[in-house]
């Protein structure tokens, strides 16, 4: 029995700018940190293939081949035909995030599903080409739209700057020290919206916006890659405030390439939160809906969760999570 778990992330900005085919043209930038939720995938020998998602319940079985894309549990299916296909395996999968959280929870999946079926066949693979290989399973398997960071902040873990280009993906992971990690950790609150997000329509609805009008929608990306690099050097240094202050901006700019970003509850919940102290926040992921994010000074951090809370967001804990995808041989009992 093997087993991989991959931690989930929180994107702090650049978000939108690591998605094709801006990044191959002009390069995208994002900064990024995992948390302490994860995505399981357990590999045992069967007669057959079966897969199976503890978080449903939903189980489907196939003859051992190159299974079809036919709506169950295709995510479960991807890596397998990327990575093992032909195999006799049940494959079993569990989330600590509902669908649809912003937490880059599919990917995370992804990216625990190819590590843990590398290691069943016997192959060897380091962390960026654990991370590739969860790629081409979401949007070249699957056609999901959507950029790269998300299979890298699960494959490598940490607080991460990341830069995607044609030529590759290059993580560069930030040495904070800890009692400014600590301190960021701290000031960053997190809150669930009580409905999940719909990325697939947002990311065609940026498509075609990108299809419509490039120019324009290159100047928002080339804006949330420079903000990416500000937060580099904002908590190189140890400015935690102007941090702040770049995401504000960055959320600004985000919303401002689709309508379907954000809505009348995202708007109020960010105005609640600027009006309680927050200095800047966003929604995770594509937007419209999933997690909520704010950042805020120290002495305000009670008054921002008091303000959300009171108009039905609810609070959720969480640390940092240094390590990124790990593999492990599970004994059955």
């Amino acid at each position: 029995m093997i087993r991989a778990m991959a931690p989930y992330r929180i994107s702090f900005g650049g978000g939108g700018s690591d998605v094709p085919p801006y990044c191959w043209e002009e390069g995208g930038a994002v900064l990024n940190a995992t948390i302490d939720r994860h995505a399981y995938a357990t590999i045992t020998c069967s007669d057959r293939v079966r897969l199976v998602s503890d978080d449903t319940g939903e189980l489907a079985e196939y003859t051992p081949g190159r299974l079809p894309y036919d709506g169950r549990l295709d995510l479960l299916k991807a890596p397998y035909n990327l990575v093992y296909p032909g195999a006799s395996l049940e494959v079993r999968s569990e989330a600590e995030a509902p669908p649809g959280s912003g937490l880059g929870g599919s990917s995370s999946l992804a990216v625990a599903l190819v590590a843990a079926l590398l290691k069943a066949s016997g192959r060897e693979a380091n962390r960026h080409e654990v991370a590739m290989l969860a790629y081409r399973a979401e949007r070249e398997e699957l056609r999901q739209l959507g950029g790269y960071q998300d299979q890298f902040a699960a494959a490598y873990g940490g607080i991460n700057y990341m830069e995607f280009s044609r030529e590759g993906v290059r993580v560069e992971g930030l040495r904070l020290d800890q009692d400014l990690r600590l301190e960021l950790q701290y000031r960053t609150l997190l809150f669930y919206l009580g409905k999940a997000r719909r990325s697939y329509e947002i990311h065609g609805d940026m498509q075609r916006r990108y299809e419509e009008d490039k120019e324009r929608q290159r100047e928002h990306r080339r804006a949330l890659r420079e903000i990416a690099s500000g937060m580099r050097s904002a908590l190189l240094k140890g400015d935690l405030e102007e941090f702040g202050e770049l995401i504000h901006k960055g959320w600004l700019e985000k919303k401002s390439m689709s309508d379907m970003i954000s809505d009348e509850l995202i708007d109020r919940a960010y105005e609640v939160a600027r009006e309680a102290g927050a200095i800047g926040g966003k929604v995770l992921g594509a937007g419209g809906g999933g997690h909520f994010m704010a950042f805020v000074r120290p002495e305000k951090r009670g008054s921002v969760i008091s303000a959300l809370s009171s108009i039905g967001l609810v609070p959720v804990q969480f640390k940092f999570e240094k390590m990124g995808v790990v593999i492990w041989r599970a004994r059955k009992l």
